[in-house]
């Protein structure tokens, strides 16, 4: 079972709640999360603008595979350029 760290931010929460499991819309995230749900809400917007998610519909997300993967690269290329 997955735990959270009580430092991430609510948006971190969210994205890595929601990876664990897909099926939860804002309104099942706010439950799980105990937060505000225009805050979740917000959360989830601000991820698809990120490219981390993508709406499917009212309440549905998936995660942007895409994006995820190239906001991974463009995180190590940032490391590697720091180890140099």
């Amino acid at each position: 079972m997955y735990t959270m760290k009580h430092d991430y931010s609510l948006k971190e929460q969210v994205f890595r709640t929601f990876l664990v499991d897909p099926s939860l819309g804002p309104s099942e995230m706010t439950e799980k999360l105990q937060a505000k749900y225009n805050s979740v809400k917000a959360a989830y917007a601000k991820l698809c603008d990120e490219g981390m998610l993508k709406r499917e519909g009212r309440g549905s997300y998936t995660p942007d595979v895409s994006g995820i993967l190239l906001d991974l690269m463009d995180r190590v290329e940032a490391l590697e350029r720091r180890e140099r």
